[in-house]
């Protein structure tokens, strides 16, 4: 991949939480609510857990072993207040994901806010990984995200309130190599989040009930290291810019209601917040700004 064939923003973008984004304006946000974060147990989803107990959210965090998010567990704990347990849970497999949330809602209660971080990238070209491994990258990324939607849908539905955030990537809106897994189950991601939204809305529910999806910025980490060559790192090295609170706390600010004229939409959490919903959702939905889309010549619109 090469860095240069993508556009460079005349905006800045932050790196670091500031602005509506600082710990201090979050305080207290989500107070008595409870969310759901998924792949809790290090980097961007650790810091998503402790950024909503922060702002005064009970938490329950899932992890493939519960041992994996001790520290997690921990960092939570320390605000006043805040109850947090963690679940061991494998996201791709359905009675395991309807077990969790069954023990989640008999020790907390309905959940409000449901956090979709766990995923996975192999970063390989499609001729060299084995099909296994690909559709495990789908059942991670888009079958675990679905998964747990479906557990807590029926009930915020019901109560006509709630909070889906759904972590993608900037992999979902481009194309290159070594991302066919990847890219592909973010864009799915992209596109429920959106769909889901729509249906939302047809019922009226829009305003109180919510969809987000998140790409959480350029954040160093296992991810990373874990699926790169050292010479693919020391090329991309400079693109990953961002701390994983940025992400966190853009998570709570959404979850907390204040942002919800970008609901249904992807958002990357490196751009000033208040500045895109200045804008109002009626115009992002016009001019199709923030979602996943295609371009015909000009003569040609995407008829139904």
């Amino acid at each position: 991949m090469d860095p240069k064939q993508f556009g460079s923003s005349t905006l800045p973008y932050r790196h670091e939480p500031t602005g509506p984004l600082a710990d201090e304006c979050l305080v207290g946000a989500n107070k008595g609510r409870l969310a759901v974060v998924t792949g809790a147990g290090r980097g961007i989803g650790q810091a998503i857990a402790i950024a909503l107990a922060k702002s005064s959210a009970n938490v329950a965090i899932l992890d493939l072993s519960v041992e994996s998010q001790e520290e997690t567990k921990l960092a939570c704990q320390k605000f006043e207040g805040v109850k947090v347990e963690a679940y061991k849970c494998d996201i791709t497999d359905v009675q395991a994901v309807r077990a969790t949330f069954a023990a989640i809602d008999r020790a907390f209660g309905p959940v409000d806010i449901l956090v979709n971080n766990a995923g996975v990238a192999h970063g390989k070209l499609a001729f060299e990984e084995t099909f296994e491994n690909f559709w495990k990258a789908i059942e991670i990324n888009f079958k675990g995200t679905m998964l747990c939607i479906y557990e807590v849908l029926q009930s915020m539905r019901e109560r006509k309130s709630g909070c889906i955030i759904n972590m993608a990537s900037r992999a979902a809106t481009v194309d290159m190599p070594g991302g066919v897994s990847y890219n592909s189950s973010k864009a799915a991601v992209v596109r429920a989040t959106a769909s889901l939204q729509e249906e939302f809305e047809q019922e009226g529910l829009g305003q109180n009930l919510h969809t987000y999806c998140l790409h959480p910025g350029g954040v160093w980490g296992a991810m990373v290291t874990e699926n790169t060559t050292p010479e693919v790192q020391q090329q991309i090295r400079p693109i990953f810019k961002d701390v994983p609170e940025l992400c966190g706390n853009t998570i709570a600010y959404l979850a907390s209601g204040r942002a919800k004229e970008l609901r249904g939409h992807y958002f990357d959490c490196r751009q000033e917040i208040e500045r895109v919903c200045s804008f109002g959702y009626k115009t992002l939905r016009d001019y199709g700004l923030y979602n996943l889309g295609v371009k015909f010549l000009p003569g040609y619109e995407n008829e139904p």
